[in-house]
């Protein structure tokens, strides 16, 4: 049997790539006037956007034909030099025999330097760098009207490097008049704000900040509906009986909260436990194991994380007390009234600063991430087998109201 489903996957392509419309639209859009930053919790899709807004700007299904370079930072770049040696190592190479750094800025224009080779070496590379992005360089490989994008995936890694290197290319590019360079940031909150610490300037070159939330349950249910759809042709072509619960699509809406990671986790999950134990519909039983697992193996480090750092700065107390007032079943609903009545009001803007917290509408808050208080559910109870039953609950589509009672 198929399984179309891909959680460790980057879905940049675009038959992978579903909802976000409203925010592709607006990270191209922004791009053609300045640099741009896109943040959120793990596992929203920040690394797709990005992915996706790169290949819509080099040309996929526009008239845009920008030349871009993709880096991925990690807790290794700790210093100015190691970020433009990031950059550096994806525009070019060492030609060692040569003595020479050959760059390659677009797909018609190649170039040697020795100094620029010589400053690599030694190790110099913010000079390296500017040397290959000078105006001489981006004249005879880009056209007037063409920019070159570098994106940079997992900036929360290494926020104070990227920031001096930011400052330091940008500054350069704007004094000798250089308009056509834009940088694309990605990474998990606070990453931006870390930045803002190392240089509180750098914001006046930040176009746009996007903060990614969940995707809106339409966007959720055709992602669902699309692979659903194809496993049961896959079935149908294998000659197997498959039938696909019609609930079941509606209650991972649910339980996932929009969250593209968990969508696509609990979604495999349906479909690997129809595999190993099939009984010819993929239905809630499928579930089943699921919520623990995902809470205490998958995504243990992410809430444990959270957690930690809620107790760190005194706000676990408060976020508890306006989980109590989220009655009923999943999605989360927190009245904002009721919150701001509840609990300080930069206890809220705290919360959804970090993550922990959506502004779901004009009349709600919720959760990025709805596991996160399934977490707290399950970690509530004094037994496995305690565990087990108000998983099963939840799955089920019991109201939590209901859950403690039972207990």
């Amino acid at each position: 049997m198929l399984n179309p489903f891909t959680p460790a996957a980057i879905a940049s392509g675009p038959d992978d790539f579903f909802g976000r419309a409203d925010e592709l639209r607006i990270v191209k859009r922004c791009l053609e006037i300045g640099s741009v930053a896109i943040h959120g919790i793990i596992g929203i899709g920040k690394s797709s956007l990005l992915a996706r807004a790169i290949l819509d700007m080099e040309g996929f299904d526009s008239e845009r034909r920008a030349a871009s370079v993709m880096v991925t930072g990690h807790r290794g770049v700790s210093t100015i030099d190691e970020a433009a040696r990031l950059v550096l190592e994806e525009l070019g190479s060492v030609d060692e025999q040569q003595k020479s750094f050959k760059f390659k800025i677009s797909t018609v224009f190649e170039a040697e330097s020795k100094e620029v080779y010589r400053n690599f070496v030694e190790g110099r590379h913010v000079a390296a760098l500017q040397r290959v992005l000078d105006r001489q360089s981006l004249m005879s490989s880009l056209r007037d009207d063409q920019l070159l994008i570098i994106a940079i995936d997992e900036v929360d890694k290494c926020p104070v490097s990227i920031a001096q290197l930011f400052r330091a290319v940008t500054n350069k590019a704007q004094q000798h008049g250089i308009k056509n360079i834009r940088f694309l940031f990605s990474g998990v909150f606070p990453y931006y704000q870390e930045m803002l610490k190392e240089d509180p300037g750098i914001a006046r070159f930040i176009y746009k900040s996007v903060s990614l939330q969940p995707m809106p349950t339409p966007d959720a249910t055709d992602l669902l509906q699309t692979k659903f759809s194809e496993v049961a042709k896959a079935a149908s072509e294998a000659k197997l009986e498959l039938n696909i619960d019609p609930q079941i699509i509606p209650r991972v809406c649910a339980l996932a909260g929009g969250h593209p990671h968990l969508l696509q986790l609990l979604g495999s999950y349906l479909v690997e436990h129809e595999i190993e134990d099939p009984d010819s519909v993929i239905d809630s039983k499928d579930l089943f194991g699921s919520l623990t697992r995902i809470c205490y193996e998958d995504r243990a480090q992410t809430y444990e994380s959270t957690l930690h750092m809620l107790d760190l700065e005194g706000k676990r107390e408060d976020f508890l007390r306006l989980l109590e007032l989220a009655r009923g079943a999943f999605p989360t609903r927190i009245g904002r009234s009721q919150a701001v009545e509840t609990v300080d009001p930069d206890v809220i803007k705290w919360l959804t600063d970090h993550g922990v917290l959506s502004l779901d509408d004009s009349a709600n808050y919720g959760l990025p991430d709805e596991f996160l208080r399934v977490r707290l559910i399950l970690d509530a109870a004094d037994s496995l087998a305690e565990k087990r039953k108000r998983e099963e609950r939840i799955i089920s589509g019991v109201s939590l109201d209901d859950v403690a009672e039972a207990d």
